[in-house]
């Protein structure tokens, strides 16, 4: 055996050849036959990132991309099958899984949150109306032939199982209802590092699979309640400190690859993968070689029927997000009507004037508005380009420069909530731009904790 992170023993895969798969998440699927036209319909799809009656067109066109794509037999979804956990979406989504499994794929997945124990509901003119939903507890039966047909490992109070992915490799599709308040969370811990173990002593790489991010995607979506499980570094430095080095996850509809490293010297790298159905739309393509490197390849669905008003897939997408977030800004500011008119209207160089810096040549007539959401946009989107030395970034910080007194207050007061907020600056150069650009495309040392991108 080969001594990798502290206190974990690895083994080489047994193959030469690597292990190849294809990730997807968030595929949200909605039956359109249940109702999806009207003006209750345009109003939910106003507040949504992602796509809802669309759903089926792209997920054809992408299962075509995935299935024309020979290399990879393996698939993992990580979650959020369906719209709502309508039973008629359940059953049509998995009639396209089926098709998959029969073209030659081999499926491995989760559930998610949006795929049972909610008010499942369709859209008809003015009205939304109940539909028929589906009980989580049903979910284990529904993708049996997906979760835990072949596992080699169940857990029964959980959607949860191991299975073998290939030669040295083991899966661990892990329920994301981990943390403080939900019952039963210390014997589902000892479950699954009892699979670790397993896996340890048979010199088997393990993976573990979850709906919910593990890591934040970004250091501000920490202080986000539902951007990642409950408790999530104590849990993630247990199943680090136990030997698992990767975890693939979904929920937030964004790309991003982020680490934790443990006080012990252990790692484990959280690759959450946006949703199929909207932007960021990815698929991914890992490679795990048998030195346990892993390269990870990102690409994007690039059309779907549907009417997208001259625009491409990529820029359909972005136009959803952006919409959403424009949305969203001016519902907070709707009882400041005048702060809202000027929202629309300002630009950087207008407020460079006002706080009396020099704005690059290239901001000026840039609106301040439209760069807010692309900011949020990017984070989203991950590989956040605004780094040191790009106009972006000197403009930020030559604002804040001018703004210290504020800042410096904001800082005192809500470094108490917070360790982000005791320096602003550094905060957001963080969410603005990363240095190394691994959220699409890179090579991870499972071994050895190191990535480099690509």
């Amino acid at each position: 055996m080969e001594k990798t992170q502290k206190g974990v023993s690895v083994m080489q895969t047994t193959s030469s050849r690597p292990l190849t798969f294809t990730l997807i998440a968030d595929l949200h699927y909605f039956e359109n036959s249940l109702g999806a036209q009207g003006e209750a319909y345009e109003a939910r799809s106003l507040t949504d990132q992602k796509c809802i009656a669309e759903t089926g067109a792209i997920i054809e066109s992408a299962f075509a991309q995935i299935a024309a794509d020979t290399e990879p037999g393996l698939i993992l979804i990580a979650g959020d099958m369906t719209f709502n956990g309508e039973a008629e979406s359940h059953r049509v989504i998995k009639q396209k899984l089926d098709a998959l499994r029969k073209a030659g794929k081999t499926i491995y997945m989760i559930t998610g949150n949006h795929d049972g124990g909610h008010e499942a509901y369709a859209f008809s003119g003015a009205e939304r109306f109940d539909v028929e939903g589906t009980r989580r507890e049903d979910l284990q039966e529904i993708y049996f032939e997906y979760m835990t047909k072949h596992a080699i490992a169940i857990y029964k109070e959980g959607i949860c199982y191991a299975a073998k992915l290939g030669p040295g490799v083991r899966l661990l599709g892990i329920n994301y209802d981990l943390g403080p308040g939900n019952s039963g969370v210390e014997a589902y811990m000892e479950w699954i590092t009892g699979q670790i173990a397993d896996a340890k002593a048979s010199g088997d790489l393990i993976l573990g699979m979850m709906h919910v991010p593990l890591l934040p995607g970004s250091p501000i979506l920490s202080l986000v309640g539902d951007a990642k499980i409950a408790n999530w570094e104590h849990i993630a430095t247990e199943l680090a400190d136990a030997g698992m080095p990767l975890i693939l996850t979904g929920h937030m509809h964004m790309q991003s690859v982020n680490k934790l490293e443990t006080p012990n010297g252990n790692f484990i790298y959280d690759v959450c993968t946006g949703s199929l159905v909207g932007g960021p739309c990815a698929i991914r393509k890992i490679e795990i070689d048998e030195d346990w490197r892993m390269k990870i390849t990102s690409s994007t669905v690039t059309d779907f029927g549907w009417d997208k008003n001259g625009m491409t897939a990529e820029e359909y997408f972005v136009w959803r997000f952006e919409r959403k977030v424009a949305n969203e800004i001016f519902s907070m500011l709707e009882k400041r009507k005048l702060i809202a008119k000027l929202a629309r209207g300002i630009t950087l160089g207008t407020v460079a004037r006002l706080l009396l810096f020099r704005a690059d040549a290239s901001l000026k007539e840039k609106k301040l508005l439209d760069v807010a959401i692309e900011l949020v946009r990017n984070i989203f989107y991950g590989d956040q380009p605004y780094t040191k030395g790009t106009p972006e970034y000197a403009y930020v910080m030559k604002m804040l420069r001018r703004l210290r007194l504020p800042v410096r207050i904001a800082e005192k007061k809500l470094a108490a909530k917070s360790e982000l907020f005791r320096d602003i600056p550094a905060l957001a150069a963080s969410l603005i731009g990363k240095e190394t650009k691994i959220d699409y495309n890179a090579v991870i040392d499972l071994k050895t904790g190191t990535a480099e991108e690509i």
